[in-house]
């Protein structure tokens, strides 16, 4: 083998490993693959119109109903989304609210509405729940929209406000007390990204943001209520509501 040959073959050996070494350094260190979630703590409010259920209490010998016009609820609540779990995406949260629905009319049992008898008074209520849902994440072209199913159990106060008639030469408050009880509701809905519906992309406040839209059926049974002339009864208390709300990530 001739020197040149030789001066070749070191040359070529030399750039080869060079090769080596610089493709080596471009290659990029494989380490485990991060599964991005929608987990975390989130905090929110939910608002609703109420369709409030006949209540009912007794007085003088009477029993009266009271019928109610179309009430609210509003609230704030606190929770943690665990992330996607196969198909649904479970969370809890934390929720205190107050609803107030005014009287449409007051009636006898038996005898229906009095003429020319002006009915007043309201239910008043403050609601505290733990609740579970599921998300059910539904991907693709409708990742935006994500439904809901869950619900709560907790305490309700119900306050019977000053609840009374007046006209044809009668006024009077007939019941105004509260009482507490365990509750319960019940929910389903669908949850709205709008940013990822491709609206106010801009606006940072509106990040991570989810909006609620969806039914509650809210119960309670025996409150128990002393009416103003001393009589004892009870009531439970039943609604059906239209929530909205919304959800912010953190």
């Amino acid at each position: 083998m001739t020197r040149l040959t030789k001066i070749l073959l070191a040359g070529v050996a030399l750039a080869a490993s060079g090769s080596i070494v610089r493709a080596a350094d471009l290659t990029e260190p494989v380490g485990p693959v991060v599964v991005e979630t929608s987990g975390g703590f989130y905090l929110g409010s939910v608002s609703s119109l109420t369709f409030l259920d006949d209540t009912s209490f007794d007085v003088g010998g009477f029993t009266v109903n009271t019928d109610y016009d179309v009430g609210y609820y509003t609230g704030v609540r606190a929770g943690y989304s665990f992330g996607e779990m196969g198909f649904v995406t479970p969370r809890i949260e934390l929720e205190v609210g107050m609803g107030n629905a005014s009287v449409d009319n007051h009636s006898v049992r038996g005898i229906g509405p009095l003429p020319s008898i002006d009915s007043y008074g309201d239910a008043r209520t403050i609601q505290g729940y733990v609740n579970g849902y599921l998300d059910i994440p539904l991907g693709g072209a409708l990742s935006a929209i994500t439904p809901y199913v869950g619900g709560g159990a907790g305490v309700m106060n119900l306050e019977l406000r000053r609840q009374g008639a007046v006209g044809g030469g009668f006024g009077a408050t007939l019941m105004d007390d509260d009482d507490t009880r365990f509750a319960y509701h019940l929910d389903a809905g669908v949850g709205i990204n709008i940013q990822e519906l491709g609206l106010f992309t801009n606006f940072a406040l509106l990040t991570n943001t989810t909006f609620d839209i969806g039914y509650r059926f809210t119960a309670a049974d025996n409150f128990s209520f002393t009416a103003r002339d001393g009589s004892r009864s009870e009531t439970d208390f039943r609604s059906h509501a239209v929530m909205v709300g919304f959800r912010k990530t953190f």
